[in-house]
């Protein structure tokens, strides 16, 4: 990830060198370097085509001068005698084509240019959060104000999206299925990520109606994978549209040897009046050549439990798990489904130790809530709450 990260922002050090856009004093001001959705740095344009692109090295501002030259919707940025052609579609620029081409025999050398062009481009918003807050909350888990961890594990969990699409899906685990029937297992597709087990169903939310897909996922390969990202489509009695979500939720182990198994899950909210009468969801997966592995861990025991609270019962899901080897274990997590009487799953939750060590021989049971709309959809279907699959992984990076 560090890799890649660094790769991109190389990249924006070139492109920022230049002013962004055309000679019209509109256009002159502020603008923002975004890379994946975050701010990696800004731009002061002025009307004279020159500008001056102002990042963070390590709590160190650096600033670069350049120029620009433009031809209908091209704009050339031109440094150290490199010309570097971008697209301006009316709000951003961004890297076309023709730029991705003038990088062969760099490691971006292939690379779809629809992809690149999400993860780089100049514009007047600023990303969701800087590149240094997000080395902060890496480092020493800092959250900027006004995020929370939810937030930026939403974040990270998009890049990464974002990142593993560029390096090339090499298999899709695809399932359709209507709301009313039974959820629909997918075949193996021919890279072999199959959606081993599912569950779709509408419940009640504070919103209003949200769509829930909960899924088993299994590499049927020889080779490792990482799953990366997924996406469901959610259509009408009449094949429209009504809702979409473009990245999964909470995911269990992203990195899955051949054999292995992972929970995913992905929601969306259902506007008023719309009805879900069938789904798709696509999970994907790539070869894991640049993300670091993960350990799987033995549960040792997961159960269901209850608490009376003011606004009736609360439920939690506990599993416990040994650290039985002979050092100290950082980067635990922990993932539970929990199905309702007729076996179905309805809740996925995750708890980790983060940096936080298990010392060796000990034990330790990480507790998370269920969400009290999969209680809530249970009981007005007279089902009841019961059985409990978790897994547990360490990551190797901590």
């Amino acid at each position: 990830m560090k890799k890649i990260l660094a790769l991109i922002l190389s990249v924006c050090m070139i492109l920022g060198s230049i002013s962004a856009l055309a000679d019209d004093p509109d256009f002159t001001g502020t603008w923002y370097l975004q890379t994946m959705g975050l701010t990696a740095g800004t731009f002061e344009l002025n009307a004279d085509g020159t500008c001056t692109l102002s990042t963070d090295d390590n709590g160190e501002e650096v600033k670069k001068q350049g120029t620009w030259s433009v031809e209908g919707e091209t704009v050339t940025l031109t440094v150290d005698d490199q010309p570097l052609p971008m697209t301006y579609d009316g709000a951003d620029l961004t890297v076309g084509e023709e730029a991705v081409a003038m990088l062969g025999g760099s490691e971006m050398s292939g690379m779809d240019p629809s992809i690149f062009s999400q993860l780089i481009k100049i514009s007047r918003e600023p990303g969701k959060i800087t590149m240094a807050e997000l080395d902060a909350y890496n480092t020493d888990g800092t959250i900027p104000e006004g995020k929370t961890k939810e937030d930026m594990d939403s974040i990270q969990a998009e890049m990464m999206t974002l990142v593993f699409s560029m390096m090339g899906s090499v298999g899709t685990g695809t399932s359709t299925g209507t709301v009313e029937g039974a959820g629909q297992t997918a075949a193996e597709d021919e890279a072999n990520l199959t959606i081993a087990e599912e569950n779709f169903y509408v419940r009640e939310s504070y919103f209003g109606k949200e769509c829930v897909y909960i899924a088993k996922v299994q590499n049927d390969t020889e080779d490792s994978l990482l799953i990366n990202d997924g996406s469901m489509i959610i259509k009408d009695a009449d094949g429209n549209e009504v809702a979409k979500r473009e990245y999964l939720g909470t995911c269990g182990s992203r990195y899955l040897e051949p054999g292995e198994v992972s929970y995913v899950s992905m929601q969306v909210d259902l506007e008023e009046g719309k009805t879900a009468d069938s789904y798709e969801a696509v999970v994907r997966a790539s070869h894991n050549e640049y993300a670091r592995k993960d350990t799987i861990l033995e549960v040792d025991q997961v159960e269901l439990r209850s608490k009376e609270g003011y606004s009736g019962t609360n439920y939690y899901t506990a599993a416990t798990i040994t650290n039985k080897g002979e050092t100290p274990l950082a980067g635990i997590s922990v993932l539970v489904v929990t199905r309702d009487s007729n076996g179905k799953m309805v809740d996925i939750g995750m708890r980790d130790l983060g940096m936080n060590e298990l010392g060796a021989g000990s034990t330790i049971t990480l507790v998370d809530d269920i969400d009290s709309a999969a209680v809530k959809y249970c009981e007005a279907n007279q089902l009841t709450l019961e059985g409990q699959d978790a897994c547990a992984w360490v990551d190797e990076a901590y």
